[in-house]
């Protein structure tokens, strides 16, 4: 049953919607239900510019998950977070967590999932726990300082490349897990950092984990 969430969810949002994008919505629904991840991607994105508004956004970025396009997903949904905040569901949270988790954001991951909980159903809620467990097993220890390098240096490669949504998810993480250290190591310039990306770009950068 859960297969049919997507197209569910779909059905119920699209009332208020442009009749055009609604069935682009819907024609996406399907792609995506039977394994046609590109094309349902076309047809969310068309929908988008059919007056969807911004419940296409979840889909276009669940369909960047699927794709293996992980940050482009992550920006996506802070899209969509901005855009359409009513339109979220338990389910996207858990194609949310899953972008997280693949860009190596996995404290970010972690809270998605936290807040999924059983809503998205028995299957999906016994992939979040796996998925939470996963997790848990990298954290044993707490976070070397390379490791919290590497995320200050994932954003600052995002920023110069003008991803300022993506720049904010490294440095949120670099923030999580500069609180797992007693030296809470480079803790105050991850801060700064979102501090300045907030001040230079506004809501952009928001529309993370919750």
């Amino acid at each position: 049953m859960k297969r049919f969430a997507l197209c569910l969810a779909l059905l119920v949002l699209t009332a208020a919607t442009p009749r055009e994008a609604t069935v682009h919505l819907l024609q996406g629904a399907r792609h995506f239900r039977e394994g046609r991840f590109a094309n349902a991607l076309v047809e969310f994105k068309v929908a988008r510019r059919l007056g969807s508004g911004g419940e296409a956004d979840w889909y276009i970025a669940a369909s960047l998950v699927k794709l293996d396009r992980a940050e482009e997903a992550l920006e996506a949904f802070a899209v969509a977070r901005r855009e359409a905040p009513e339109a979220g569901d338990a389910l996207l949270d858990y194609y949310q967590a899953l972008a997280c988790y693949e860009a190596r954001l996995y404290l970010c991951a972690d809270g998605l999932l936290e807040a999924v909980g059983e809503a998205s159903g028995p299957r999906i809620s016994a992939q979040a726990r796996k998925l939470r467990e996963d997790v848990s097993a990298l954290f044993r220890t707490p976070p070397s300082p390379a490791s919290i390098d590497w995320y200050h240096a994932r954003a600052a490669q995002s920023r110069s490349a003008g991803r300022p949504v993506l720049a904010a998810r490294y440095l949120e993480e670099a923030v999580r897990l500069a609180g797992r250290r007693e030296d809470a190591y480079r803790l105050a310039e991850a801060r700064a950092g979102l501090v300045s990306l907030s001040e230079r770009e506004g809501p952009v950068v928001g529309g993370g984990a919750p």
